[in-house]
């Protein structure tokens, strides 16, 4: 080997150890900084990918107690079954008490009917006492003659006894003239009106 020959290999060799020790000093052995990897960005022939967020749900609206709320449809009323068209089965007119004793009763005079329909039994007339038959004083009209009435409180207290009845056929009008009856009770028969005559004892 001729001498530059053997000068141009030893100058190869000592430059190829050269960049084995600054590569060895530089990522792997030495204290040098450690490589780190970068990976190459995701790509996919489907196309673009795009970060996931999540569709927020509608939240429930709470009740403001201060505000206005929302005014709830009520549920439909049932309707009321209309009344038969048949007429009424005829019932007897009940008896009146073995012993009557009349306690309380309403001074309506000068507006009669309106305590009649409330259902009251009331004086008008300064004698008479009437109620609605079908109020339970269908009685009044029937009781028998002979019969004892005790009226325990107000301008008609005391004791009467029944001698007679009479009847209109028809409802309201004028009052007709009952003989000197010191006590009448009235009350409507049909589409008439009765009633029983009294004296006092």
């Amino acid at each position: 080997m001729k001498c530059n020959d053997r000068i141009a290999a030893a100058t190869a060799t000592a430059m190829t150890l050269a960049a084995f020790v600054y590569s060895v000093n530089n990522h792997g052995g030495g204290g040098g900084p450690t490589p780190h990897l970068t990976p190459a960005p995701y790509s996919s022939s489907l196309g673009p990918w795009k970060p996931y967020k999540p569709t927020p749900r509608p939240s429930t609206p709470h009740t403001d107690r201060n505000g206005d709320r929302p005014t709830l449809k009520p549920t439909p009323t049932p309707t009321v079954a209309k009344p038969s068209k048949r007429p009424a089965t005829k019932r007897p007119i009940a008896a009146p008490p073995a012993d009557i004793r009349i306690s309380v009763y309403k001074d309506c005079s000068g507006y009669a009917q309106k305590c009649i329909d409330a259902g009251t039994l009331t004086m008008y007339a300064g004698n008479i006492l009437a109620g609605h038959n079908y109020m339970g004083y269908q009685w009044l009209s029937r009781v028998p003659v002979g019969r004892t009435v005790r009226v325990i409180s107000g301008p008609l207290a005391g004791t009467y006894r029944v001698y007679g009845h009479m009847k209109l056929n028809r409802q309201g009008g004028a009052i007709p003239s009952f003989g000197g009856a010191a006590l009448v009770l009235q009350s409507c028969e049909g589409n008439g009106t009765g009633f029983s005559l009294l004296r006092r004892v």
